[in-house]
């Protein structure tokens, strides 16, 4: 069955994985469109790595749904994961093999055959900047030219969509601006998924932020709200609980995520303190406002605030 290309990209629905009792991810919704650059950011064990198998197919979520260009997952896993490459965190190449006889059989794994795979290895030998070592046996390479063949492998068949999880995790700072190079090359009608925990690098190749604590998403924006002067965010402490239909209807509201119930990041389209209107709102809404403080880096300070929320200890434990 071919892709349907009126689709988004990539749909996933209500996504939601667990090990046990234990919930490693929660109703995630996540859509991507052609041309979309997404960072998906979140500690170590936030479930980056989890959410990126589940969306190239190597794992299956234990409820919800994923298509990619239409292609439901599940029901026609070949035809849709030919429309993506996958890039996992460990390198998965053979150490045995030389480059150029990996990405020949990473080829022939996606059905590429005669010219297409010809023209497929070349094109990623190019892109990777592997040409030079095309020839030398992968376990004899750096670590920085494992990951550049991890990259190949992914896009060796022109996929529409590249999911990469923590591509640029060991580079050194000539090794980044490689990935980050390739990355900017990549062709038009492409998009990409690019987990990171380095918020650097998220800023640097994407232009959407989905963020993930405790396998939850708590944002998903475009990277100009977060970065251009024309939004500003502010941090909200509330006494009652909230969700986000609550700030909805606030003055210049553009979005909200969440630390716990009762403390929040806001983005507004307003340059002043907007206190007064968000009190009225949210006493309308039997929610009290406590605190609200001016944010200079929206990522940084939710990236900080989650990295403390992580560090406290459950309740009654000691310190």
């Amino acid at each position: 069955m071919c892709a349907d290309t009126s689709q988004p990209l990539l749909c996933a629905n209500a996504v939601s994985m667990r090990h046990g009792d234990k919930h490693t991810l929660q109703s995630i919704d996540l859509t991507i469109d052609t041309g979309d650059s997404i960072g998906l950011l979140g500690l170590n064990g936030a479930g980056k790595s989890t959410l990126l198998k589940i969306l190239s197919g190597a794992n299956t979520s234990h409820t919800g749904s994923v298509s990619i260009a239409g292609l439901d997952l599940r029901e026609q896993p070949i035809a849709a994961r030919q429309q993506l490459g996958y890039a996992p965190d460990t390198p998965p190449v053979y150490a045995e093999f030389t480059v150029l006889e990996f990405l020949r059989f990473a080829g022939k794994l996606r059905r590429l055959k005669g010219k297409a795979l010809t023209d497929g290895i070349n094109n990623a030998l190019e892109l990777c900047q592997l040409g030079d070592v095309q020839n030398r046996v992968i376990g004899n390479l750096s670590h920085g030219y494992q990951q550049r063949v991890n990259l190949a492998q992914a896009v060796v068949h022109r996929p529409r969509l590249l999911i990469l999880d923590e591509p640029t995790n060991g580079l050194d700072p000539a090794q980044l601006l490689d990935v980050r190079a390739l990355l900017q090359n990549l062709e038009p009608q492409q998009a990409t998924i690019f987990s990171s925990h380095q918020l650097a690098e998220v800023q640097a190749n994407c232009k959407r932020v989905v963020l993930i604590d405790a396998g939850r998403k708590v944002l998903d924006l475009p990277m100009d709200q977060l970065t251009d002067e024309n939004y500003s965010t502010f941090e909200i402490r509330l006494k009652q609980a909230a969700n986000t239909q609550d700030f909805q209807h606030l003055p210049g509201f553009v979005a909200a995520c969440s630390v716990n119930p009762r403390h929040w990041l806001l983005t507004t389209l307003s340059r002043e303190n907007p206190a007064a209107g968000f009190n009225d709102t949210l006493t309308g809404r039997g929610v009290e406002l406590l605190k609200i403080t001016p944010v200079r880096n929206h990522l940084e300070t939710l990236f900080s605030l989650l990295q403390i929320k992580s560090d406290k200890p459950p309740v009654g434990e000691p310190t």
